[in-house]
């Protein structure tokens, strides 16, 4: 179980890198991976702990509590920020003004054609 908990701290920090780096394949297979191990985690047939690993698994619980909130946080972050740069993008025909290119010359006749 102490085997698994770090696991699932390691896999946390390492979410936590790929959703820094907007790795989103990378996020996916961590998160799968994620699910895996968690639910292994407390088998019905496991013995009890001892004090020393269970403060450990107490201790890597509040860790991983405090991890998923900052993911939470930065998932949100990196949404909002998401939505400020999609907002910022036209629609219809002056989303289609931003593919043009800009004008070669000055003549009226070809910047007219364009």
């Amino acid at each position: 179980m102490l085997d698994d908990l770090r696991r699932l701290r390691e896999l946390q920090l390492e979410q936590a890198r790929a959703l820094a780096a907007a790795d989103l394949d990378r996020l996916s297979a961590l998160d799968h991976e994620r699910k895996i191990v968690q639910a292994r985690i407390v088998p019905a047939d496991a013995p009890p702990l001892g004090s020393a690993d269970l403060a450990e698994a107490r201790a890597l619980a509040q860790a991983l509590r405090r991890g998923q909130d900052d993911l939470i946080e930065r998932a949100s972050a990196a949404r909002d920020a998401l939505r400020g740069e999609m907002g910022n993008l036209g629609v219809g025909r002056a989303a289609l003004a931003g593919y043009r290119p800009q004008p070669l010359g000055s003549s009226l006749y070809l910047d007219r054609s364009r």
